[in-house]
């Protein structure tokens, strides 16, 4: 599964505030399916399998595709830094529709993470920007997320996420270039535009050490994307099934 909004794998980094940091090492470990419908013509739903690594340690923590560092900390707010790939992108044999289109592929970016920790959940602001001049493109979000602990074993995280996306980064993962384009496919110059994103994670707690994560969601994407001749729907659902070990 090639596809995959940056925001949203962002969105569950794993940042702690400064009294829940902690200086020794802790990793967790597991493995998940995730499930797709791809917005690219012709691409369908996709099912992967996907290995999950997460680590922290003091302000560091890793998890999935992203990396961060808390600079600043407080009980209230906190900056951090981040590492980030994109798994965007598509393969012209992913579809018959397809065929004939350039590879777009994934991208390195770089970034910040601002957020604000309520009563009613955190709300955060996210920009992060290509470093690997694969897009060129930037991407600005809002999000918010909270959790319910609805008893000792199960907990609820609903979360939203808008997304400004730059000319750049859709022209690249939506764009058809004159090359590109056929009688059926016609050329495509992206706009700016945005991504809502709406999901929920259920997290199982089987012990203190394994859990069971469920998660599903959807994107759905502003006209700058899905006017583009190679895109077919405008949304896209999702969902995760996971299981994870904390050593």
């Amino acid at each position: 599964m090639k596809y995959a909004l940056g925001g949203v794998m962002v969105a569950g980094l794993l940042i702690t505030t400064a009294a829940q940091a902690s200086e020794e090492w802790q990793f967790s470990l597991g493995a998940g399916v995730a499930t797709e419908r791809s917005p690219y013509v012709g691409v369908g739903t996709e099912t992967d399998l996907f290995p999950l690594l997460s680590i922290e340690k003091g302000r560091f923590s890793f998890e999935g595709n992203a990396a961060g560092y808390e600079v600043l900390s407080s009980k209230l707010a906190s900056l951090t830094v981040l590492g980030h790939y994109r798994g965007e992108g598509y393969d012209a044999s992913d579809s018959r529709q397809l065929a004939g289109m350039e590879e777009r592929d994934g991208a390195f970016e770089l970034g910040a993470r601002a957020e604000m920790y309520t009563d009613l959940g955190t709300l955060s602001v996210t920009a992060l920007g290509d470093v690997s001049s694969t897009h060129d493109g930037y991407e600005v979000s809002l999000g918010w997320e909270t959790s319910y602990q609805l008893n000792s074993q199960w907990v609820l995280s609903p979360s939203a996420q808008l997304s400004y996306r730059s000319k750049d980064l859709n022209n690249y993962y939506f764009g058809v270039r004159n090359s590109e384009a056929t009688s059926e496919r016609a050329a495509y110059i992206a706009d700016s535009g945005a991504v809502l994103n709406l999901g929920v994670d259920a997290m199982y707690l089987i012990d203190e050490q394994q859990s069971l994560m469920l998660g599903a969601g959807v994107d759905t994407f502003s006209d700058e994307i899905k006017d583009s001749s190679i895109v077919e729907r405008s949304n896209s659902p999702y969902a995760v099934l996971a299981y994870i070990y904390r050593f």
